[in-house]
């Protein structure tokens, strides 16, 4: 699978962080609407519904004062007592005329429950109350005024046009519909421009429109108030506004994305040279490099790519050195173990035959001679293998002189086979320095025999020594067939060598050396003109140097 690249992972977060929010913001505002106007019109349903309900309580409390005059009629409670004929008596039809013509009928019953008569409007004196409009039927205990004994009951039937009269309320919203209903029955008692059953519900659909209807239930008079509504006047303008927001929300989306394209767009460029010289670099490419020109980040970005291609180059080289010297540590080790198990071999058979020999033997001496320069070679062997391992030394005070001395005795038979001469020119006083004796004596013997190596018959080489400025010289100059320039640049290289018997470790081992004591090494040759090698050592403040 492939990976997005850099440029698609920048839009893809735009998305994700721009349009995607806008995204949820434009369904949220187009789901927002509906509600919002549906909670804007049932606000103002309650209102018109509050305001219904004062009204009704309003003129409830003066037709129920009316109503009741009815009962409290001289006439009414002396046929309730049997003090007169059980007939309508002409004062309680005066009475009865003068209430608001929304009460359309009248019932006197006595305690017993037995009608005595009724009174309705536009019908005469009737017994019962089969033909009346319908209406709220209303009862009320009739008491004796004196006394307050229950001497029977009054039933109505009363109009809700009486508590609400039509166009009398003030529309809370454009196309309000005011009912009203029986509570017990859910007959309908106002006329309505839809179908009543409807107003049951406190969501419907009606004539293509939604609606939202408000009730609440009175006690006194028993009497349920319905106030609805179309809901979609209130949603048009919140849908309207919404879908003008939504669009706009797609503008600056659009706008965004183009923006954020053309901006990347010009941002990658930079990055993907960056990306094709990185993955050059990754390659062994280091002398790749970036045109920088600018001061944005991308720009440093690309100055501070050449300057660490550079630097790498640098890097790499130190430690194509530094892995070079470790090589080299390690096969001087394993070589220096390897000679040190058949060296212990001999000094051990050395002394065994010294053991052996007559005191007056004539072979003690040189038996003796052979065991000091077994000896010898353990300790050098001990000295390179210490610093071959760590690249330190055990340092003691010393006399620059002897191991110079001793490695030049070793090197003369090379010299010898040559037919050729060393030459050393002495110091006439100690040359105190903290070394290594034996490091120090191998570190001149691979000079020296280099400088052997090099000559041709009758040649010569010459070892000087040297004190100037706190440190000693030891100079090891040879008229030999020199070298050029591209073989002297790899002379330290481990493995290096001109010649094919060589082990190209010669030098190494001897910088190595030199390094462990904080000396310096150094090689000028020329071809034709021979080389010389020069080992700079600090002197030591301990002038009892032995």
């Amino acid at each position: 699978m492939r990976t997005p690249s850099f440029r698609s992972r920048i839009l893809i977060l735009v998305l994700a962080v721009g349009v995607v929010p806008l995204g949820v913001l434009g369904f949220w505002l187009t789901r927002i609407a509906p509600r919002s106007g549906e909670r804007l019109l049932r606000s103002r349903l309650d209102e018109g519904l509050e305001a219904a309900v004062e009204q009704v309580a309003s003129r409830w409390l003066r037709m129920r004062s009316d109503i009741l005059f009815l009962g409290d009629d001289t006439a009414t409670q002396r046929s309730l007592r049997g003090e007169a004929e059980a007939i309508p008596p002409p004062s309680f039809r005066e009475i009865f005329d003068r209430l608001d013509p929304a009460v359309t009928a009248a019932t006197v019953a006595d305690d017993a429950g037995r009608e005595l008569w009724t009174v309705a409007r536009n019908t005469g004196f009737e017994t019962g109350l089969a033909g009346r409009a319908p209406g709220m039927g209303l009862d009320f205990a009739i008491h004796e005024r004196v006394s307050g004994t229950r001497l029977g009951r009054l039933s109505v039937v009363m109009g809700a046009a009486a508590l609400l009269p039509p166009g009398e309320l003030t529309p809370a919203v454009a196309g309000m519909v005011v009912g009203a209903f029986e509570p017990s029955t859910r007959i309908s008692l106002l006329p309505v421009p839809l179908d009543p059953e409807l107003l049951r519900e406190d969501a419907f659909t009606w004539g293509g429109d939604r609606w939202l209807a408000v009730s609440r239930e009175l006690e006194d008079p028993p009497l349920e108030v319905v106030i609805a509504a179309p809901l979609t006047p209130f949603v048009a303008p919140f849908e309207q506004t919404a879908r003008r927001s939504t669009w706009l929300l797609v503008g600056v989306v659009a706008t965004g994305l183009l923006l954020a394209a053309l901006v990347t767009g010009r941002m990658t460029r930079s990055l993907e040279a960056l990306s094709r010289a990185a993955d050059a670099v990754a390659r062994g490419d280091l002398d790749r490099r970036i045109e920088a020109k600018g001061g944005d980040e991308v720009t440093r970005l690309a100055r501070a790519f050449n300057t660490m291609t550079e630097s790498l180059q640098v890097t790499l080289a130190k430690l194509a050195r530094r892995e070079a010297a470790a090589a080299v540590g390690e096969f001087a080790a394993s070589l220096a173990h390897e000679v040190r198990n058949p060296l212990t071999a001999i000094k051990v058979d050395l002394q065994s035959v010294e053991e052996r020999l007559p005191p007056d033997s004539p072979l003690r001496e040189p038996q003796a001679r052979a065991l000091r320069e077994v000896t010898r070679l353990d300790d050098t062997v001990a000295s390179t293998l210490t610093v071959a391992r760590s690249g330190r030394i055990r340092a003691k005070p010393l006399d620059l002189r002897a191991p110079v001395h001793a490695a030049a005795d070793a090197a003369r038979p090379s010299f010898d086979s040559r037919s050729a001469r060393l030459r050393i020119e002495p110091s006439p006083s100690p040359i105190p320095v903290r070394g290594d004796a034996a490091a120090l004596e191998q570190l001149f013997l691979n000079l020296i025999q280099n400088a052997a190596e090099a000559l041709s018959p009758n040649g010569e080489a010459v070892v000087e020594l040297s004190v100037e400025d706190g440190s000693a010289s030891v100079t090891i100059r040879d008229a030999g067939r020199g070298m050029p320039a591209e073989v002297q640049e790899r002379a330290f290289e481990p493995f290096f060598s001109t010649r094919s018997e060589g082990t190209g470790l010669g030098l190494p081992i001897a910088r190595r050396i030199a390094s462990a004591h904080n000396a310096e090494l150094t090689l000028q040759s020329s071809p034709g003109q021979g080389t010389t090698a020069v080992v700079t050592l600090p002197l030591s403040a301990d002038a009892a140097a032995p």
